[in-house]
């Protein structure tokens, strides 16, 4: 690499490193003032919060950055007439460019390799930062939400506000089947104030009430009084209703166990109702077969197909937006040149008001698209990179021609 190279290297990357640390700062300080503002984060958690959300900010802030390294600085150096005199000198542009194109490369490589484990692992723990325990977390979300209403838990909470840990006008509703199989409720508990405490060992959270009222419309409901001012309630197992994994904290290699997993229940679960089915029909026997069963297999086959298809959707997410970075670069570099005798940030303007208008709504409508099964994945989320593509392929043999 020859001293040229270096000086465009170094430039770009003094560029890239700047913009990188201004735009991740503020990414970060709006995150964690949104969790603290919702949830109430103290400063020891805000401080073990910083670290792991950095990287979760990384897939969108390494393309804008590159975008405008290569546009400002390829915009300066051509205002600078240094383009010209290395076409004097009988260079290609090129010259010039393919070392910001080796070294977006790089950065393209590296982000959808920390895409595939490093970042959701640190979205995880992140997320254990904020729900660090049982209490803390049903505290949180009774902060954030107003109300808490896990699937496992056998009570709906709603309250009017969360002042520390007293819930203030708390209503307890008890969960119980209804005729049709919905949930109903056979037992509403409404107080002036609440406090949880959280008995492990015991596996119960014993709720102290101040003025509380009871209703009860069900004959066995099982909620438990003591004193009329002590609601006794079961912690359920499997309990990590604050920490539970989104698809987007999978690794890549967890989202493959994960499709293989069901691919293969998709594969035998309509089949075995089928043959079923079929066997009652064959032996006469068509009293026998449940219907019921075999209608769940249907709804659970959609019900799978849609599990497959978010999956699917995320890993080539990460794929599409990690090369992406790539694309910025090969559209921003020729775009700077061409404004050689503007503003050289006008450059990023033009680049960059088109991909918020247009690259980033494609990406979000290829999302969905892909998640509902509307079209394949590969087409979904690839078109908002093929528009950079053919924009770049606009933009980058004016550049090169002489």
């Amino acid at each position: 690499m020859g001293i040229l190279q270096r000086y465009v290297i170094f430039e770009v990357t003094r560029a890239f490193s700047l913009a990188l640390l201004t735009m991740t700062a503020i990414f970060v300080l709006f995150m964690v003032a949104a969790q603290a503002r919702d949830i109430g984060l103290a400063p020891g958690d805000v401080a073990r919060l910083v670290p792991y959300i950095v990287p979760s900010t990384l897939p969108y802030t390494v393309p804008v950055s590159l975008l405008f390294a290569s546009t400002v600085v390829y915009g300066r150096l051509a205002g600078d007439n240094e383009i010209i005199a290395v076409k004097t000198a009988g260079l290609s542009v090129m010259t010039m460019l393919w070392p910001t194109f080796i070294l977006a490369t790089a950065l393209c490589l590296g982000l959808l390799y920390v895409s595939m484990g490093w970042i959701p692992d640190c979205s995880q723990k992140a997320k254990l930062v904020i729900f660090k325990d049982l209490e803390d977390t049903v505290y949180k979300l009774l902060k954030r939400d107003r109300e808490f209403d896990h699937r496992r838990w056998p009570f709906m909470i709603k309250v009017s506000d969360v002042e520390e840990k007293k819930m203030l006008n708390p209503t307890f509703k008890h969960k119980a089947k209804g005729r049709t199989g919905e949930t109903d409720y056979d037992a509403v508990i409404q107080a002036k104030s609440a406090v949880m405490h959280f008995e492990l060992l015991q596996k119960r959270v014993l709720v102290t009430l101040e003025k509380a009222e009871i209703q009860r419309s069900g004959r066995d409901s099982d909620v438990f009084l003591i004193n009329n001012d002590t609601l006794e309630i079961p912690i359920p197992p499997d309990s990590r209703f604050g920490v539970d994994k989104s698809i987007q904290e999978f690794t890549n290699d967890d989202l493959n166990e994960e499709l293989k997993k069901l691919r293969r229940q998709l594969a035998t679960d309509r089949v075995r109702q089928a043959v079923i089915a079929g066997f009652g029909f064959a032996s006469g026997r068509i009293d026998r077969i449940k219907w019921t069963d075999v209608n769940q297999a249907f709804v659970s086959r959609l019900l799978l197909r849609m599990r497959c298809n978010e999956l699917e959707t995320e890993r080539q997410r990460r794929i599409s937006m990690a090369f992406g970075s790539l694309l910025f670069v090969v559209l921003g570099a020729p775009v700077g040149i061409l404004f050689a005798r503007r503003d050289f940030l006008s450059a990023f303007i033009t680049c960059f008001v088109p991909i918020i208008v247009i690259y980033y709504p494609l990406m979000l409508f290829g999302i969905n698209a892909s998640k509902e099964g509307i079209w394949p994945t590969t087409q979904a989320l690839w078109m908002g990179n093929l528009l950079l593509a053919v924009l770049a392929g606009f933009a980058l043999p004016p550049v090169i021609r002489h």
